[in-house]
């Protein structure tokens, strides 16, 4: 009987352990985990660990004092933005800007991709195609710097036509009606 339970037993393989299936399948696909690793590490350093800072809207933050060291307010702020007698008024205008923005604004790319499709001449397109595109992979800095030297009143491109053509100077940059 011992025999006959002995031979079953060396029938019988050992259970893989599944820590070391694991590691064999991880060892196994290391490139694709090492494919992935720059866009987990995206999500989790822009995603992740910016939700730490909402745990500010929470307290009431002192900058000095970091947010560990803060007091706890718990909803306070919230309560407080809620009863504000402006805030119907501000919602309101949050979601006309917004509703504005889809109506007119998401289309037009949309429209302009369209229309850019159909143009058959390549060097007209490309050209239209690279003055679409500039912005998106300049700086807000540089944009505003560009702004700043075509509207300023002493030296200021717009401002030097306008006198050019015989009008007055414009403060652009500090005039409220413009």
């Amino acid at each position: 009987m011992q025999e006959a339970r002995a031979e079953v037993l060396e029938l019988i393989p050992p259970k893989p352990r599944r820590h070391s299936e694991l590691k064999k399948r991880i060892w196994k696909n290391k490139l694709l985990y090492l494919m992935a690793l720059p866009g987990i590490l995206f999500f989790i350093l822009f995603k992740y660990v910016p939700m730490y800072g909402l745990v500010i809207s929470l307290q009431d933050f002192k900058p000095y004092q970091g947010i560990r060291g803060s007091e706890w307010v718990g909803l306070e702020h919230f309560k407080r933005l809620f009863t504000e007698p402006d805030f119907l008024m501000i919602l309101t205008n949050t979601l006309v800007l917004f509703g504005m923005n889809l109506l007119f604004f998401f289309p037009i790319p949309i429209i302009l991709a369209l229309m850019l499709n159909e143009v058959r001449i390549a060097v007209f397109k490309r050209t239209v195609q690279t003055l679409v595109y500039i912005p998106h992979f300049m700086s807000w800095v540089i944009i505003v710097s560009i702004s700043y030297v075509m509207l300023t009143m002493d030296g200021g491109i717009i401002n030097e036509l306008i006198a050019y053509f015989g009008g007055e100077k414009i403060n652009f940059l500090l005039s409220s009606e413009w």
